[in-house]
């Protein structure tokens, strides 16, 4: 169990093969502190290059530990990280490939002590055009600094004013995965699912969005994003991983209809992601077929098990997808 003397902790998931990147990481935060009492959680995740390598000798004095466990991919790594936080009222969480470039640690602490449910601060990513904040396709799904009321002017803090939830609904990557931070005391059960492969951060962000009241946030970039770890993340239309990826956020959608409560409005928003997903895996089936490539049969029954609607809805979206062949709307991403 952490002392009560920590305030807030870091959960690092490790899978490398990179010599050098978690020491970086790692001591990036300890350099963060300031006059902060900082826990550090590195959970290695079956890492081929072990965690004891890197920064076995930062474990001293007790604000650097290591968690094993046998590789379960990103999503476990955190949940053990959560599983070892108790008595520490925050919680935040860094990839080992990734360092914060601004006093995040400092702005999200300030804000949690003033009661605030949930911090978040602005990001960018390799040669993505702009900020994560601002990614959205239109204005509505972007944060505007003029319609949320300002905290502390002389930190660049604000409380978010409007449906915070819709929002993240609508679009969950406004939340950074390095640039958050929450009441880990008040939402103690909150986890993300093991059964993803991907998206399952979406997941992890609406069970928590659902339960919040008040968040702050800051337009300061905390962050500048590495490629993270998971290989799925470049499954493209060509690539093996591709039909894992498809069915994968078929799941997800219905996870997300099932336990999340949404208006109507919101259900109607995944139910097209879901059937969108649903063509999206029947055209990488049938491309599969077509080019004579092998076919993992076991993640097309897994998923057809798993989705019976989107089975019966075979025939149908089938023909949804010849029609926008011909209208030469192909449905691929």
């Amino acid at each position: 169990m952490v002392s009560d003397r920590w305030r807030v902790a870091v959960v690092i998931p490790y899978f490398q093969r990179e010599a050098g990147l978690l020491r970086q990481c790692v001591q990036s935060v300890l350099e963060a502190r300031g006059g902060m009492r900082v826990r550090v959680f590195v959970v290695d995740d079956g890492s081929p290059l072990p965690a004891e390598d890197e920064i076995g000798d930062l474990e001293d004095g007790g604000a650097v530990s290591i968690v094993h466990q046998q590789n379960a991919g990103p999503a476990a790594a955190r949940n053990a990280g959560l599983d070892h936080v108790s008595g520490t009222p925050f919680v935040t969480f860094l990839d080992s490939d990734d360092q914060w470039t601004g006093p995040f640690l400092e702005d999200a602490v300030r804000a949690l002590e003033q009661g605030y449910d949930l911090f978040i601060g602005d990001s960018q990513r390799g040669r993505v055009p702009g900020t994560r904040f601002h990614w959205g396709r239109s204005d509505a799904e972007n944060i505007q600094l003029g319609q949320h009321r300002q905290i502390q002017s002389e930190y660049d803090l604000y409380e978010f004013v409007g449906d915070f939830f819709d929002l993240v609904v609508r679009r969950s990557n406004v939340i950074g995965p390095n640039t958050m931070a929450y009441r880990v005391d008040r939402f103690p059960d909150v986890r993300f699912p093991e059964n993803l492969i991907q998206g399952e951060d979406r997941l992890f962000k609406l069970r928590l969005a659902a339960r919040l009241d008040r968040v702050a946030f800051s337009p300061r970039v905390y962050a500048d994003e590495g490629e993270g770890v998971n290989i799925f993340d470049k499954s493209g239309w060509n690539t093996e991983g591709y039909l894992g990826l498809a069915g994968n956020y078929v799941a997800l959608s219905q996870m997300i209809l099932d336990e999340i409560p949404l208006s109507a409005r919101q259900k109607a928003l995944v139910r097209a992601q879901l059937g969108k997903s649903r063509r999206g895996f029947l055209a990488g089936v049938l491309h599969q077929l077509r080019q004579g490539k092998r076919l993992d049969w076991s993640v097309v029954i897994k998923t057809f098990r798993n989705d019976p609607v989107g089975a019966l809805l075979v025939a149908p979206n089938m023909l949804r997808l010849m029609t926008d062949r011909l209208m030469n709307r192909g449905d691929r991403p």
